[in-house]
Formats: C-alpha cells, structure tokens, sequence
C-alpha cells in the first residue's frame, strides 16, 4: 500500500496501532480533508500533519497520553522525550545535549531522529513530550483537534543571512521565481512552512500553481535528486545546501521573504496541556537553548563537531556554510502572517485562536 502524500517509511506509528492501521486510516482521512479544503486540482496543505493529527485522537487499543515528564530516580532531572530533524536550525538543543548544559538546567534528553517532521505532532503526549515543527503544522494539527504550541524557537531567517533556499542547478535556465510554471519542485514536507512559502511565493509572481508538480525529497537526497534531473528545483534548508551548492546548485531566492524580512520558519513545540504542567520544564529548557546559542557564538569549532555528530553529514560540508541566525525566543507576530500565507496560496479554510498557539511559561 503506498503511503499518502507527505509520509515516508519512517511514518511515526501511535502506541497501540500497527503500521497497516496508521497507513489505512490516514489514507481515509487525508481523503476526506481533500474533500474539504482543497481546491480542485491543486496539492494542499491538508495532508499528512493533519491526517495524522486526526488519526491519533481517533485511537487504537493501548494509546493513551503522557502526562508530566519522567523524571530520574533522585528526583532532580526531569528527562524530556524530543524529537526532530537534522536540520540544522536543532544545532543549539545538540549542543545542550552533548555539552552538559541540559543537565546544568536539571534536564536530560532522549533525542530521536525523525527524517520528516510532518509526522511529529500527532506523536506529542505518545511517543514525545517536545518536538521540532513548524507554523504551518501547528496551524493545520490544531485546527483538527490537536492542539500544538510553540514553547521555544529555533532559528529565524532574515535578509542578512538567510538558511533556506529554493536552488536549481546552474545553468537550468531558471534564475527566477517567474521561471518555475511548469517545473517539479523536491520538497522536504508538503506541508511545512517553506513549501507553503513557496506557494505564496509562486503565486505573488504570477506561476500558475497547478503548473507545479513536487515529488518529496528528504534533506540528504536533495542534491542527487537535482543532479540526476528528476526534479527542477528543491526547496532546502542549511546545511542541505551545502551539498547542493557541492554539485553545482545556486539559489534563486528565499521563499520566505515573501512573507516578512525576518521570520521563523520552525520551533520547538509540545501540547499546551503538557506546557501548562510542566511551565518550570519549559522555562529550564527555553533557558538552555539560550545558553547554547551563546555558546555556538562563541565555539565554532566545537560547534561545528556537534552539527557533524548529530547530522551524520561530512566535515567539509559542515565547515562550509554559515550558521542559521538561532534564537530561543518565542514570536506570536509570526502566527498571522503564516495563517494568511496558508489562505492564500492553499485555500485553507480550518479556524484556529491564534494566541494559543506560543507559550511562554
């Protein structure tokens, strides 16, 4: 049975259900969410994050909620299940793990790997208490009945250094937005925020949407794909670029400043339920995300060793481009403009309050 658009292999299963009954039951309501908020023809935002949401309150035998963090047998480290990618915006929770700086905040961390974040949210209060996401999959979960908050940021991008792209291989004939009617974009998740800006993008320079076709390509492949001509264009982030900067690629703009000069594109979030019983846990690792960016500023090369550990990728790729800009500070002024850009270039019809979607403990 394939997979519905947005899911791959590594497709998170929720405790209690088999691989079959995730697989099925999404396939049935990404269908009825088509039937709902896409326009007819055009790849919505409504697909795996949503089905997924659904699908995990709808319930298999065994699946029941965490509650507050496990904590140690001495009382005093509170363990925190997270999850994410090896995107490299994570940099700053890799370097509290691996320099101690967690466990300074009385935190621990089992960290797992996930190569696409679409699958996370509905595994919040499951398999995770914190997970790395983004607007759009908040938005899109808890206008479905999974509510998602964010509870600490990442990275922003903005004009003085940019860490996402849309890159094609030079000398395609492509060198602009304008360019890409008719084209086949690889994306990282159909439903994150920088194919949704994308979306935005395109549409604001007049390509048809339904002229564009997109094939999801995890991060790693990114640069074979484009080499190989299977796909026009990727939309990707540091340090994926790197490679594709590697085998001849060349950025063409930053989606995202479509939408605003500065902006956060990814986070970490957890369930406001759990954020509201655990607000001492939050602040603590809001705090240690802060002091491991200071400690990024100021060790690169450490650094750098931490990005190489956690991301499996190359020493010479990891040397060779700069640091997102990271900042642990949560931004409510982003919820509007990424719920507008959602409308706009997807249709999206589903209603959120957009105030619970950030905390701050």
């Amino acid at each position: 049975m394939m997979s519905p658009p947005g899911l791959n292999s590594r497709m998170i299963v929720p405790v209690g259900c088999t691989r079959e009954q995730t697989v099925r039951d999404t396939i049935t309501v990404t269908a009825d969410l088509e039937r709902q908020h896409m326009r007819p023809g055009k790849l919505q935002l409504m697909t795996a994050a949503a089905a997924m949401a659904v699908l995990a309150t709808a319930g298999c035998a065994g699946n029941s909620a965490q509650g507050d963090s496990s904590k140690s047998s001495g009382g005093q480290t509170t363990e925190l299940r997270i999850a994410g990618n090896a995107n490299a915006s994570a940099l700053p929770l890799w370097v509290a793990i691996d320099k101690g700086i967690l466990k300074k905040h009385g935190l621990s961390a089992k960290f797992t790997s996930i190569a696409n974040v679409a699958t996370l949210p509905p595994a919040l209060g499951q398999s995770f208490d914190i997970v790395f996401t983004t607007p759009t999959l908040a938005i899109a979960s808890t206008s479905h009945g999974i509510p998602v908050t964010e509870i600490a940021g990442s990275s922003i991008d903005n004009k003085a250094n940019p860490s996402s792209f849309l890159m094609v291989k030079k000398g395609s004939g492509i060198t602009s937005a304008k360019d890409m009617k008719g084209k086949k974009i690889g994306v990282l998740n159909e439903t994150g925020t920088l194919h949704i800006a994308t979306l935005y993008w395109l549409q604001k320079e007049g390509v048809p949407l339904d002229s564009v076709s997109v094939l999801q390509v995890d991060g790693a492949a990114q640069a074979g794909q484009l080499k190989a001509g299977r796909v026009d264009a990727v939309e990707t982030v540091k340090p994926f670029s790197a490679q594709i900067e590697a085998i001849g690629g060349e950025s063409i703009g930053t989606p995202y400043f479509a939408l605003a000069d500065s902006i956060s594109p990814i986070y970490w979030a957890a369930k406001p339920d759990w954020a509201e019983k655990n607000r001492e846990v939050v602040k603590n690792y809001k705090e240690a995300l802060t002091e491991a960016i200071a400690y990024i500023k100021d060790n690169d090369k450490e650094s750098r060793a931490v990005l190489q550990k956690y991301s499996g990728l190359p020493a010479k790729i990891v040397a060779s481009f700069e640091f997102p800009t990271y900042d642990a500070a949560v931004r409510p002024e982003d919820v509007d403009k990424w719920l507008t850009a959602m409308r706009e270039s997807t249709g999206f019809k589903g209603e959120v309050d957009v105030s619970k979607l950030t905390f701050e403990p």
